[in-house]
């Protein structure tokens, strides 16, 4: 039977609960398993039965337990199973997925739930409803977009299961097979596996500090028939790279010149607080703008948005129904809410401060003051000394049971890669385990890597 502990926690029947949660999460208690009756309890901790009562009415409200007269009450399995993927002492330590850390999200998702849970009939989301979604959903993402600088309208904009969905029905609209694609040349996977469904010849063009090089797009756009220009003017993945206004300008003349579309990628943005106007604020009528909530809520929470000219918007729309057919409503209503309760800002705001103390660690334990970009961000951009590859690198940092990315990961096409990795903060939630993958890091940067070139 179930021995708590209970914290110092006052009154005693949040002690319960806080106790059932911490238990439930280390793995102490597992799903199904039956827990003491309100009266043996009681007994056990010596207090009153109402306060048992209390305890587990709480608990069953956040989705900690179920009680069913007859049959007592049961633990129920968090959907996460429970125990974290980076609790276990021997678990490897994840800095390669770039996600954002869910710690503030629970209580909020179990009041949101909560809340439509006390609704008359919420059969109404659970049917189809037609891309671009419903008004009430398309009004909530007009209020995320104004956050960052860009005023528009319901009509002119697609709900999406993720930004994602989103660059795939623009690819889909604005590009034929064979034409060429130009992005950074380092970008995140998925943008290769799109380019091969739809036979896109992409194509790598060099960056510097502040993003994609205008002269080297106009190299790259010779002799051939551009589809679109992707970018990620605002904290690039991987490299972190915010172009400054003057250059969001020269690249807009450009696709202008060469009368095609820019498609903003603005994952980021939203955790940046980042200033510059978007490229979609600047040019509506030249950009396709994506958006969504999984970089600055939760990663689990897909909802994308995508924004463009009025144009284009029927075959964007036919896009995005042929990959999922209806408008994702449950989800759409869920981030809804956050947003007009302004949950999702507070969010926002939280994970600003939580990336910037992320940041302040890992400078402090790898003491390179160049590496930290002037946003808050959940990863960094790591050169690396010489004689290092960054496939070495990594691999050396593997064997420290930590794993991180390395630049090739990130090519888009067969051009060679910079001798540099990315180092992901958000996605361990112990922030002692971040500090320890961090030190193997740090360790490896001063170590050599000839013993364990010998070693291969």
């Amino acid at each position: 039977m179930w021995e708590p502990t209970l914290p110092k926690t006052r009154p005693l029947y949040q002690g319960i609960v806080a106790a059932l949660q911490r238990d439930i999460t280390k793995g102490d208690l597992t799903s199904g398993e039956r827990l003491p009756t309100h009266r043996q309890l009681a007994h056990q901790l010596n207090v009153t039965v109402g306060t048992i009562t209390k305890a587990f009415t709480e608990a069953e409200r956040l989705g900690l337990i179920a009680s069913r007269v007859g049959r007592g009450s049961y633990v129920l399995q968090f959907p996460e199973k429970a125990a974290a993927a980076d609790s276990g002492p021997k678990g490897l330590i994840d800095l390669s997925v770039n996600t954002v850390t869910i710690e503030p999200f629970n209580n909020a998702l179990n009041k949101v739930l909560g809340a439509l849970s006390r609704r008359k009939s919420l059969h109404g989301l659970l049917e189809y409803h037609p891309v671009p979604g419903l008004l009430r959903h398309r009004a909530a993402g007009v209020k995320w977009l104004r956050l960052r600088g860009i005023e528009t309208h319901p009509d002119s904009l697609i709900l999406c299961n993720g930004s994602q969905e989103g660059l795939m029905a623009a690819l889909a609209t604005v590009t034929k097979p064979g034409d060429a694609v130009l992005t950074e040349s380092l970008n995140y996977a998925g943008i290769k596996r799109l380019a091969d469904l739809f036979r896109l010849d992409i194509r790598g063009v060099p960056t510097d500090k502040h993003g994609l090089r205008p002269e080297m797009l106009m190299e790259a756009a010779r002799n051939t028939r551009v589809g679109a220009i992707l970018c990620s003017p605002t904290l690039h993945n991987p490299t972190n790279a915010t172009m400054p206004l003057e250059r969001r300008r020269e690249i807009l003349n450009i696709a202008a010149r060469l009368e095609t579309y820019v498609i903003e990628d603005d994952s980021s943005g939203h955790l940046s607080g980042d200033q510059t106007p978007t490229m979609a604020a600047l040019e509506p009528d030249r950009c396709i703008y994506l958006c969504g909530t999984s970089k600055s809520i939760a990663p689990g929470l897909r909802i994308g948005y995508l924004l463009a000219p009025a144009s284009i918007m029927p075959r964007l729309s036919e896009g995005v129904h042929a990959t999922s057919w209806t408008s994702p409503s449950l989800m759409g209503e869920i981030t809804s809410v956050l947003i007009e309760e302004r949950i999702a800002e507070d969010f926002v705001s939280w994970h600003r401060k939580e990336a910037v103390e992320r940041m302040r660690m890992a400078q402090e334990i790898l003491g390179r003051s160049n590496i930290f970009p002037n946003c808050p961000t959940y990863h960094l951009w790591l050169e690396l000394p010489a004689p290092w590859r960054a496939s070495e690198f990594a691999a050396q940092v593997r064997l420290g049971n930590t794993l991180i990315s390395p630049a090739d990961k990130f090519a888009v096409d067969r051009n060679p890669t910079p001798h540099a990795v990315r180092i992901s903060l958000g996605g361990v939630a112990d922030r002692a385990r971040l500090a320890e993958g961090l030190s193997v890091v740090g360790q490896t940067l001063t170590a050599r890597p000839g013993a364990f070139l010998a070693a291969i």
